[in-house]
């Protein structure tokens, strides 16, 4: 996420989003979710996560476990019981990505397909709006600065991120 949004989406024009399909598990990534926040945020882009967990997403119940090789470790005819190991909440750390950016947390489940999700997620883009104001101090300041949006009209859902930085822009270390 942070490499996408330092290299790729901080120089696009218009509206960006990206999707993250992931169990929301850190594997050694060199940012953290701080920074990796902060980077689709100084890059205008909402973050749209969908949640892939549990048994859709390794294997015992459909997904990687069937077809192909088979079983996690390349055996044919089964698969092993996976260690048990101290995990932070994926879910928790998708919803909070989605959230500081704008974007939405999805979760993949028999009832709510991939393809599924991703037709809401387009569906929601193509009805958006999009609304700008200019702050008093526009100056350069780069600091973070809150937002709150709100409707009086009941039947509309407001989806907005927490904030926002000014307009100077990181560069590929961080700065």
């Amino acid at each position: 996420m942070y490499l996408a949004s330092v290299e790729l989406m901080q120089k696009q024009t218009g509206r960006k989003a990206i999707v993250v399909l992931s169990d929301g598990v850190d594997r050694g990534s060199k940012k953290n979710i701080d920074q990796a926040i902060e980077s689709a945020q100084r890059a205008n882009t909402v973050v749209y996560s969908i949640l892939y967990e549990g048994e859709e997403g390794y294997g015992d119940g459909g997904g990687w476990g069937r077809g192909g090789m088979g079983g996690p470790w390349g055996r044919r005819g089964g698969s092993y019981p996976r260690p048990q190991e101290e995990r932070p909440d994926g879910k928790k750390v998708l919803e909070r990505i989605s959230k500081e950016t704008g974007g939405r947390m999805f979760k993949v489940s028999r009832k709510e397909k991939v393809d599924q999700i991703y037709q809401q997620i387009e569906d929601e883009l193509r009805n958006q709006y999009n609304l700008g104001y200019t702050p008093d101090n526009a100056g350069g300041n780069s600091d973070y600065h809150k937002i709150h949006l709100a409707t009086t009209q009941k039947d509309l859902v407001v989806q907005a991120r927490d904030g926002y930085y000014g307009s100077k822009p990181l560069d590929d270390s961080g700065k």
